[in-house]
């Protein structure tokens, strides 16, 4: 039987490595190019988790997953004229989907290595916001996290919540709570994509306002 770990951590590189490639294509980013942004939004994010973590980075020691990040920008630089006439939003899913995976993926290695719920819940954020930080920041766009108008942290950090409280709470159950986080997250995120979701005004920083 296939480990469930694994299915997550193959579903989140190949979601992010697309977000990459999606990206690029906005830019009319060369072949070159899309690989790069693609390996580098899929595993950016793993990077940082293990080097805050103190612990070997995880393509380093399995090597099979540049491999898949490379294999998914190829097969999305080739089939690109697909999200073409909605590259934006194409984008926007992608991403959903790349970081509601690495996000649960994020809190079992964390909670694993013996770390409180807390800190898990910090570090489902943290490598699930990092890749596609990075993948915009060398597209020159604003980053999603900041820039993104609907919702976009707030499923991830309530998501992995849930996911650590489910963990805690029922136990019994802990080979079903990812599939639930993974849904939450990715179901809210579209929720706040297709309807535009946002924090009310008095929760958000007026534009225009000058500082005092």
């Amino acid at each position: 039987m296939i480990d469930p770990t694994v299915i997550i951590v193959v579903v989140g590189v190949a979601a992010f490595a697309i977000s990459g490639v999606i990206a690029g294509a906005r830019q009319d980013a060369n072949i070159l190019t899309v690989l790069v942004l693609g390996v580098v939004t899929a595993i950016g994010g793993g990077t940082l988790r293990d080097i805050i973590l103190n612990i070997p980075v995880f393509w380093v020691r399995d090597f099979t997953v540049v491999w898949l990040a490379i294999l998914a920008s190829l097969v999305a630089f080739l089939f690109s004229s697909i999200f073409r006439d909605r590259m934006g939003k194409a984008l926007l899913y992608a991403d959903a989907i790349g970081v509601s995976f690495f996000s649960v993926a994020a809190i079992d290695k964390t909670l694993a290595l013996g770390h409180t719920g807390e800190v898990a819940v910090i570090m489902g954020f943290v490598t699930a916001c990092t890749g596609g930080i990075l993948r915009d920041l060398l597209t020159g766009r604003p980053p999603l996290v900041i820039a993104s108008e609907e919702l976009f942290v707030t499923p991830v950090l309530i998501g992995g919540i849930l996911y650590v409280l489910l963990l805690e709470i029922a136990p019994q159950y802990a080979t079903q709570w990812p599939v639930v986080a993974i849904c939450f997250i990715v179901g809210f995120r579209g929720i706040a994509i297709e309807t535009g979701l946002q924090f009310p005004r008095w929760l958000r920083m007026r534009p225009g306002k000058r500082a005092e």
